[in-house]
């Protein structure tokens, strides 16, 4: 009789094992089709600028719709003025095999397609964004239809969207030293449209002192996604 007991514990303890295994393989499988954002930069041969940062932010949140967008605007800046430019993502799946996948400037990335981890992110500026949101709780009322047109980012189909600055996304910063600051823009919106001086008082934070610094905006206007920028001191008007 004890001999069976320990037959049974053996055995239930052995399908334990091949159960959790294959649960385990059937995960890493699907992952291995998902890859992990590794690194990224941007460029034409030589002429490269590092956007590990931006990219792993925008796949982490999905994208735009779903996709991200290969420009000057998204990237940050233009690297090599002039040339067809390139973003490198290089990734690596579920297998633990390592690719480089390459998108020619004016190419969609499709998000799904990739994942980056949450620690990956640039946390320093998710960070200062919610500070941001304390030291500017005294800038005076906001009107919740202004932040909801803000934060209905992916509705898209709301008419009474249509006339109003959806902000989607936002940075600032310099290369490679980018903070989010997608929160802070689509509080300022105001009667559907965005007024911005690109400085460090109006971001509230200041992600790379010293550096010349640029402000990337991706908004929805009028069901079309539209991106801006402006250099660090000068004024942008939206739409």
């Amino acid at each position: 009789m004890n001999s069976f007991r320990r037959f049974v514990k053996v055995f239930v303890a052995a399908a334990s094992l091949a159960i959790a295994a294959a649960v385990f393989a059937s995960a890493a499988s699907a992952q291995t089709g998902t890859w992990l954002v590794l690194r990224a930069d941007y460029g034409f041969r030589a002429q490269r600028k590092d956007v590990t940062g931006i990219v792993k932010d925008l796949i982490s949140r999905g994208g735009v719709n779903g996709w991200v967008a290969v420009n000057n605007q998204m990237m940050g800046g233009d690297p090599a003025p002039g040339a067809d430019k390139v973003l490198r993502i290089y990734a690596r799946n579920g297998a633990g095999q390592d690719q480089e996948f390459d998108y020619a400037e004016g190419r969609l990335v499709p998000a799904n397609m990739f994942f980056a981890r949450v620690a990956d992110r640039n946390d320093h500026a998710d960070r200062d964004d919610h500070a941001d949101h304390d030291d500017h709780a005294d800038r005076g009322d906001r009107d919740d239809r202004d932040d909801r047109g803000g934060r209905d980012q992916f509705a898209g189909g709301h008419d009474r969207d249509w006339n109003r600055v959806n902000i989607q996304l936002a940075f600032w910063g310099a290369q490679g030293r980018m903070a989010n600051v997608t929160d802070t823009l689509q509080h300022m919106v105001r009667n559907g449209a965005l007024t911005v001086v690109a400085n460090n008082a109006s971001m509230g934070l200041d992600p790379a002192p010293g550096a010349g610094k640029l402000l990337i905006i991706v908004y929805q206007y009028h069901g079309q996604q539209q991106a801006a920028a402006a250099s660090e001191g000068h004024m942008l008007a939206l739409p």
